[in-house]
């Protein structure tokens, strides 16, 4: 007779040190948005870190955000690669931030994303547009200081999609600057016995013009709150189906309405710049495969707009290419 042992089976979870990119927002006080992935291990989480640059690092990248107040800037650790310092922190996971382990690395900024082409992205197993061997930093090598976490949401395969979009609204009580992200869902799209897919959902990362005057404690404000919103619905209620918009759905200076704790009576707030938003990094590849008509787990899957709305990086700082 043969016996399975499940505990001698059943693979360790583990994640591994990697890069990261963390969507700048903000002037007066920083805050960096990981970007997420659904399908990979390392990426499959919403954070958002209070960050504090060194002064002069600060101060050029004010006159960068200055200079183009809707492109987007990007925060990444740097890889281990040319590591000095005793004990300094450069490649890490994700959970090293979100319990704390971790409150200082080397970073650099970059402006934008270089289009790369299918053969470079290809090429490597776990690819990172902002490798040194693709781009330059807009600003070198310095030390980030992470002052706090303001969200830390691992992600589930059991969650599914809402029906309408939810998001998580924070900001600087000193400053009066507030932002918004939207609270993913990485539900899982296929079961058991196929290969696995996750999605659909979108990443969104923006500013608001003004931080909202019915928010009457700072604290409220710092910690984050969740709000609805009603006019951005992510499932058809006749079909069941998703709906992901395949464009931002808020554009610069539009009014929304927003319900917080998603009831009533609804509230407004301003859109500012969108710096990110994406369905074709966040969600499973398979979703924007082609779709064979006859035996193919492929055909059940929802269509996603395939979408990366994320500024274009100035050709200065290509590793390859030139102005």
């Amino acid at each position: 007779m043969v016996t399975y042992n499940a505990l001698e089976q059943t693979p360790q979870i583990e994640n591994e040190d990697h890069q990261h990119a963390f969507v700048l927002v903000g002037q007066q006080q920083l805050f960096g948005v990981h970007m997420t992935q659904y399908h990979c291990e390392l990426h499959k989480y919403q954070i958002i870190l209070k960050l504090k640059l060194p002064d002069d690092v600060y101060a050029e990248y004010m006159a960068l955000r200055q200079q183009h107040p809707d492109d987007s800037f990007v925060l990444c650790n740097a890889n281990n690669e040319g590591a000095s310092r005793v004990g300094e922190v450069r490649e890490f996971c994700v959970p090293d931030l979100g319990c704390g382990r971790v409150t200082e690395f080397t970073a650099n900024i970059f402006q934008g994303i270089r289009p790369l082409s299918p053969i470079e992205i290809e090429s490597d197993t776990h690819f990172f547009p902002w490798a040194k061997k693709y781009v330059k930093p807009a600003i070198g090598e310095f030390t980030a200081t992470v002052e706090r976490i303001v969200t830390f949401r691992p992600f589930d395969h059991l969650h599914e999609l809402p029906v309408y979009a939810t998001y998580l609204l924070w900001g600087d009580g000193n400053s009066q600057e507030a932002h918004m992200t939207n609270l993913q869902t990485a539900g899982m799209a296929t079961d058991g016995f196929e290969p696995g897919v996750f999605g659909p959902d979108y990443d969104h990362v923006m500013s608001l013009e003004t931080c909202p005057d019915w928010l009457q404690q700072d604290a409220l404000l710092e910690a984050g709150i969740v709000v609805t919103v009603p006019d951005v619905q992510l499932i058809d209620l006749d079909t069941g189906m998703p709906t992901i918009p395949a464009t931002a759905p808020f554009a610069k200076g539009e009014t929304i309405d927003v319900m917080y704790r998603g009831i009533g009576p609804a509230r407004t707030v301003q859109a500012a710049a969108s710096f990110l938003y994406a369905t074709a990094v966040c969600n499973s590849p398979r979703f924007f495969a082609p779709r064979p008509e006859h035996n193919s787990y492929l055909k059940h899957l929802p269509e996603v707009p395939e979408v990366l709305e994320f500024s274009m990086m100035p050709k200065r700082y290509w590793a390859f290419g030139s102005e």
